[in-house]
């Protein structure tokens, strides 16, 4: 029965850089996370804002003759925020869990991927928002 060498003095300092380093990536892990439920939060908000006041608008006939299809639009794009919020919720959910369990395997592969992807479909919906924006709305 062999017993595993005990670590010698010189040793400890490398043990103990190994677990810091371990620990600085789980906190950047749920820094990153907290940032995606920051952006979470103002998506929705922004998102339920847009809708109740368009809606109001439209209840109260304040809005101008002729833009009471367009307010029902905007209050639509309000309801796609919040679809959009709950949807980065779920993924960055998937995501800090993901990470993590490569952390504490020592395999972490950066996905460039999925990132690539949000980020061409965001402009998309960008561009198109924008275009719809700048659009007449009668």
């Amino acid at each position: 029965m062999t017993d595993a060498p005990s670590p010698t003095p010189d040793a400890q300092p490398a043990l103990s850089s190994t677990l810091l380093a371990k620990v600085r990536t789980h906190l950047a892990n749920e820094r990153t996370h907290l940032a995606y439920l920051r952006t979470t939060v103002s998506l929705i908000g922004f998102g339920i804002t847009i809708n109740r006041f368009s809606l109001y608008l439209i209840q109260n006939d304040d809005a101008p003759h002729g833009t009471r299809l367009f307010l029902r639009d905007v209050g639509n794009a309000g309801f796609g925020m919040v679809l959009l919020g709950l949807a980065l919720l779920v993924w960055s959910l998937y995501r800090y869990w993901r990470v993590s369990l490569d952390i504490e395997r020592g395999l972490y592969v950066p996905r460039h991927k999925g990132m690539i992807v949000a980020s061409i479909g965001l402009l998309l919906m960008g561009g198109l928002t924008a275009l719809w924006l700048f659009s007449d709305p009668t």
